[in-house]
């Protein structure tokens, strides 16, 4: 199952402290979490604590990661909107750590079924002041565990908060996974706040009340977002030619519409699928590439156009959107339909 086997790579990798409040579609992430806790093969794993809220679980990811250990949480979107005070805290203070968000129907309190709606929410919002954390789009559950390692690499190496966007149906689908031997992510952290007892005292902070400080903070946060853009990751599959139909789509939502690409193939129709691997940063060099070759885009979303607007917005070009609201699941026949 998708949450079990992000709670595995999750202690595999060598989480230390999950701080967390239970929010479906996210909670079984948590549960399957608890269970490995105190297990004597994880001997790292120190933390589990229920939180009174998601105010409180994201100012303690903020302790865990300014003292330099390895902290997570899953949530969802209601969780996530109010986490974006404590992102906006870590973003500006360099503190690390990972939040997985299980995207389900919004705006609102909406329904637990699974969307794709918090798209603008984590590019464009998360946190005042020009917050821009690494957010990542895994569309399988191997890709998940997979990106729940990277998240924690990037946040360590970047000392930022990174998200990993998933859905529901990810999350709680059955699928066949394999994962090498437990490989620990051992970040290097002679910056952390560990107290006098580990050697010199270091602050982590994020207010500068003297506006030339201020100013500087902002800079070095903008010098690191231009190294930051230079992972910008994407696949594009079945990109053989020039195209007459190019869809693209994260999560799910990309693994259907793989399936509707290769129908159309067999049919003789170009057809190809980008898809966003890092949400953020965005490949824009690719898109612009594989669009460029492009008769027609699509995009397939579990949302209103989210993600095309981000597209339009780098390309300039139309982008016809394949909305599915409320939880409605994109069906293969009328994605492959779409390329008319």
């Amino acid at each position: 199952m998708g949450a079990k086997a992000i709670a595995e790579a999750a202690v595999r990798s060598g989480l230390e402290a999950y701080f967390g409040y239970p929010i479906t579609p996210s909670s079984e992430i948590m549960e399957n979490i608890s269970v490995l806790y105190g297990e004597k093969r994880y001997p790292w794993f120190k933390v589990f604590l229920q939180s009174a809220s998601e105010i409180e679980s994201v100012n303690m990811l903020f302790g865990a990661g300014a003292a330099g250990y390895v902290s997570m949480t899953a949530t969802s979107g209601p969780g996530l909107s109010l986490m974006a005070e404590g992102i906006s805290y870590a973003y500006a203070s360099e503190v690390p750590f990972l939040i997985i968000d299980v995207n389900r129907g919004g705006p609102g309190l909406g329904n637990v079924a699974p969307e794709q709606s918090d798209i603008s929410f984590v590019l464009n919002s998360l946190g005042h002041g020009g917050v821009k954390p690494i957010v990542l789009a895994p569309h399988t559950v191997q890709e998940s565990m997979e990106h729940v390692h990277k998240g924690f690499e990037l946040a360590f190496t970047y000392r930022i908060p990174v998200i990993m966007l998933t859905d529901a149906l990810i999350v709680h689908m059955y699928d066949t996974v394999e994962w090498e031997p437990p490989y620990i992510v051992k970040p290097k952290v002679e910056w952390a706040a560990r107290g006098r007892n580990y050697g010199p005292r270091h602050i982590i902070n994020s207010i500068y009340l003297d506006p030339p400080e201020l100013k500087g903070n902002k800079e070095k946060l903008l010098q690191k977002q231009k190294e930051i853009d230079k992972i910008a990751e994407s696949e594009c599959f079945m990109c053989y030619d020039d195209l007459d139909v190019l869809y693209i789509a994260i999560g799910i939502s990309a693994r259907i519409s793989k399936e509707a690409v290769l129908k159309l193939r067999k049919k003789g129709v170009k057809a190809g699928l980008f898809r966003p691997i890092t949400l953020s940063p965005l490949d824009k060099n690719s898109i612009l590439k594989y669009s460029s070759h492009a008769e027609k885009i699509v995009s397939v979303e579990m949302n209103e156009g989210q993600l095309a607007q981000e597209i339009m917005r780098i390309t300039r070009k139309d982008v016809e959107v394949l909305p599915y609201l409320g939880g409605y699941i994109p069906d293969v026949e009328e994605v492959a339909e779409a390329w008319k």
